[in-house]
């Protein structure tokens, strides 16, 4: 079972609405980061070098971006040579990084 539907479950039986919409909110960012990792790091990781980092971000190393670090969780990116944030990061990755 994943990280998502466990929350989802405790949502669901939460009868304070107020919790139930914060369990919801942390639903919704395991998704995002569930997503990420099953259909687009494993081509990343073909391409690129990628470590996971302590924080929950991964860090990218690019020979024309310099090194990204990305949050799949907020789906947002920085990008360290630049010192520029980008979001929605996720987008930028597919745009720029696979060249889809």
């Amino acid at each position: 079972m994943k990280k998502s539907e466990s929350i989802k479950e405790l949502a669901i039986f939460e009868d304070n609405d107020l919790v139930a919409l914060g369990l919801l909110c942390k639903v919704l960012r395991e998704r995002r980061s569930e997503r990420f990792v099953e259909d687009w790091l494993k081509p990343l990781q073909l391409i690129y070098p990628i470590t996971l980092r302590k924080n929950g971000s991964y860090s990218i190393t690019t020979c024309e971006h310099g090194i990204i670090d990305y949050w799949p969780k907020v789906n947002k990116l920085l990008i360290r040579k630049d010192n520029q944030w980008v979001k929605p990061g996720l987008h930028w990755l597919i745009k720029n990084l696979l060249k889809y």
